[in-house]
């Protein structure tokens, strides 16, 4: 039997149906891509505005950080005179890791939309 010439149906490997399904596809992927994209921008936007302040419990420090933890603002209230300069440092950086703490649970609340699943 030969195989040139015979009327032997030959199959469809890559027929309309598989092409139009795959283009298909990649569109919603391309979609998804771009959507992902975007909502990584708003998040990282959103985080490197962040500001966070933390004041002591006793009012004598004020301590603002940004978005990467860094000192921007200190500030001292009337019980800060009180205290000698050791006790007046310890509560400067207890209270400015309160702040970044702050700007740390505001950044990871940011990422939820670009972690949430689909």
């Amino acid at each position: 039997m030969s195989v040139l010439g015979s009327s032997v149906p030959r199959g469809r490997v890559l027929g309309s149906s598989v092409l139009g399904d795959g283009q298909a596809w990649l569109a919603d992927y391309r979609r998804r891509i771009e959507e992902l994209r975007e909502r990584a921008e708003r998040a990282q936007a959103e985080i490197a505005a962040l500001t966070a302040t933390a004041a002591s419990p006793d009012g004598a420090v004020r301590a603002t950080v940004d978005s990467t933890g860094a000192l921007t603002g200190l500030a001292f209230g009337p019980a800060a005179d009180g205290l000698g300069r050791g006790a007046l440092a310890e509560l400067v950086v207890t209270t400015t890791a309160s702040a970044a703490a702050e700007v740390s649970r505001r950044a990871t609340a940011a990422l939820g939309p670009l972690l949430e699943q689909r």
